[in-house]
């Protein structure tokens, strides 16, 4: 399988991703937060869930923090690491859940620490799949 092929089966895995992120602040205000993937689809974005969020980012940063959060899934070497690159999604993650891995301000999850933000941020986060070549 080259490369390009290899991008665009990718590329269709991360369909879900959204068109455009939104900002916490603005989220907060509706009724029905939702964002639109780049498939079409609109994704709802559960009050509950922002409003965590929210407990535990300044708000000063409400207008800065994007959502959805990316959990970026990596393979390095046959083990799956989730990388948060956004530094406030990082950030919020260490103060929310405790783990704090951050190198050069890259937060760094194990498979077995997904499980635990997923099943609180079911709607808020997002997995991204990446895929290193060489």
């Amino acid at each position: 399988m080259n490369e390009k092929i290899l991008a665009k089966m990718i590329e269709a895995v991360n369909r879900h991703m959204p068109a455009k992120a939104r900002n916490l602040a603005e989220m907060l205000k509706e009724k029905d937060p939702m964002i639109r993937a780049k498939d079409g689809n609109e994704y709802y974005i559960e009050k509950k869930e922002l409003e965590f969020i929210a407990q535990h980012v300044d708000e000063l940063d409400w207008t800065r923090f994007r959502i959805p959060i990316i959990l970026e899934m990596n393979d390095i070497g046959g083990e799956r690491v989730i990388y948060v690159r956004d530094r406030l999604h990082a950030e919020f993650i260490k103060k929310a859940f405790g783990y704090d891995r951050i190198l050069n301000g890259i937060l760094t999850l194990y498979m077995y620490e997904l499980p635990e933000i997923r099943r609180r941020l079911r709607t808020a986060s997002q997995i991204i799949f990446r895929i290193s070549l060489k």
